[in-house]
């Protein structure tokens, strides 16, 4: 007993010098011991700690761009480990209105298990610190304001499993998953803190190429060329060229350039992207606009000739041609190499469509449109370019026809004949022939009257009537428009009595 008194004291002793001692020192001795204690207690912990962890930010480096391996984790776990969660988050998604998406609620825990190995998984909400262990983060440096991430934790041992299976097994699970109950996405880019970004909303268009109104064999041969494209990886790869095809859609306003873009979305079930050059300061804004895109997308600009292209060459001793004052248009120019490149320049949107940018992706497709096709440079449209340049042309007969199927739901009519006459004299858009077949909801008295004498009969039978009726009053009065700008041309095609 008295030989333990006897080391206490002299313990306290010791601690008695080594304080006194300690006091006495400079003060950047202190600094440095200090640093030298707080190195050595993560790697004392990492020691006797045998878990390690991954971080997986919302986020990327730029933060402002979302990191895919944050929503393959929410998508893997949505699918795997739900069941054995007590807490969990319900939404409206954006399919139906009755789809419900469940996810991990914050903090939540679960455990996964893969080849024999333990996964623990949580996410952590905002402002969440990392904490204890060795931390492998996927988001490149620190800040005391954190993203919501995803927290792996697992043995040690683990770590090779981890890392060459087990990530990868859940990105695999998550292609699989988003191929199968995929959600198209309309994106367009727009500038904040002079910064370009894109942003997306839903996009299930209605449009199909059954509902088109063109030439049957034209949009069959278009329908084949899509399918092809979609199965020709390796035939790219073999000849050494990058996985993309270009499509310039060149006529008329209202020829249904737009319902085109929709109808080949829903055949390849790709998402669109919506390029507004007018908000791209230059070249590098655009790359890297480019490079945010995804596989699997329509890449589009519209309306392409209303963009003012400019090829100059500014020299020294020449003044500045005087800039466009419409503030909504780019100005596409071919700068001095010794002045500023503050421009989206032709060469730039070039590059991106089929130059050296072109490469960095695959599954793209690249849509032109165009009102007057005359108005662009050879340079933007040659083939190899837009490999294929559709015309989308007036309404005539064939299309008249889809249009009446899909509006009216008929297939003949005794005033089919004369609409065909007049449309292969007229030039009208497929838009205004089907805003004349569509119903107005307009009282009509003779059906009235019918109704009434049916009274009684099927509800089916008097809702085929009723059809009729409207399809009826429909072709009547698209037959008096057509009726209408054919006296209208003629009277313009005529001389004035005066002149003669």
């Amino acid at each position: 007993m008295a030989l333990s008194v006897e080391k206490w004291v002299g313990f306290g002793s010791a601690m008695a010098g080594f304080g006194l001692l300690w006091s006495r020192m400079p003060e950047h001795v202190h600094d440095e011991a200090r640093h030298i204690i707080s190195s050595l207690v993560p790697m004392l912990m990492s020691y006797f700690n045998p878990y390690e962890q991954i971080s997986i930010s919302e986020y990327g480096e730029e933060r402002f761009r979302r990191n895919k391996m944050f929503d393959a984790v929410s998508t893997y776990l949505r699918s795997t480990c739900l069941d054995v969660a007590s807490n969990l988050t319900a939404e409206l998604g954006d399919k139906s209105k009755d789809h419900l998406l469940i996810n991990l609620d914050e903090n939540q825990e679960v455990v996964d298990n893969f080849q024999g190995a333990r996964m623990w998984w949580r996410l952590y909400p905002k402002s969440a610190k990392k904490w204890g262990a060795t931390v492998i983060s996927l988001l490149p440096g620190d800040s005391d304001e954190q993203p919501r991430c995803y927290r792996l934790v697992f043995h040690q041992r683990h770590r090779k499993l981890v890392l060459d299976s087990y990530l990868p097994s859940v990105v695999r699970q998550w292609r699989k998953l988003i191929d199968t109950n995929r959600q198209r996405q309309l994106f367009t880019n727009y500038s904040r803190e002079g910064k370009s970004h894109w942003i997306n909303v839903p996009y299930n268009p209605p449009a199909t190429f059954d509902m088109l109104a063109m030439d049957h064999h034209k949009k069959v041969e278009i329908m084949e060329d899509l399918n092809t494209f979609r199965e020709a990886k390796e035939y790219h790869s073999k000849v050494g060229k990058a996985w993309k095809r270009g499509y310039l859609l060149h006529g008329p306003p209202g020829t249904g350039k737009s319902t085109m873009i929709g109808a080949m979305a829903n055949l390849l079930r790709y998402d669109v992207y919506d390029l507004d050059l007018t908000s791209i300061k230059d070249n590098a804004e655009l790359r890297k606009l480019f490079l945010d895109t995804t596989d699997k997308s329509i890449i589009v600009i519209e309306d392409i000739d209303a963009i003012e292209v400019e090829l100059t060459t500014k020299r020294k001793g020449k003044e500045a041609a005087q800039e466009n004052s419409n503030s909504h248009r780019v100005k596409i120019e071919l700068p001095d190499k010794n002045e500023d490149h503050g421009k989206v320049t032709l060469s730039g949107l070039l590059s991106f469509v089929d130059g050296l940018w072109s490469a960095c992706g695959s599954e793209r497709i690249f849509v032109f449109t165009t009102n007057h096709v005359d108005r662009l440079d050879p340079a933007l449209i040659r083939r190899g370019r837009m490999d294929r340049h559709i015309e989308m042309s007036y309404c005539r007969f064939e299309a008249f026809k889809m249009l009446a199927k899909s509006y009216l739901d008929i297939t003949e009519h005794s005033l089919f004949g004369e609409i065909g006459q007049l449309l292969d004299e007229i030039n009208t858009t497929p838009a205004d022939v089907a805003d004349s077949l569509m119903p107005r909801g307009k009282r009509n008295g003779e059906m009235d009257r019918l109704l009434d004498e049916m009274n009684g009969a099927p509800a089916d039978l008097m809702l085929r009537v009723k059809r009729r009726r409207e399809a009826d009053d429909c072709l009547a009065g698209l037959v008096e428009t057509l009726k209408t700008k054919k006296a209208a041309k003629m009277k313009t095609a005529s001389p004035p009595m005066d002149s003669m």
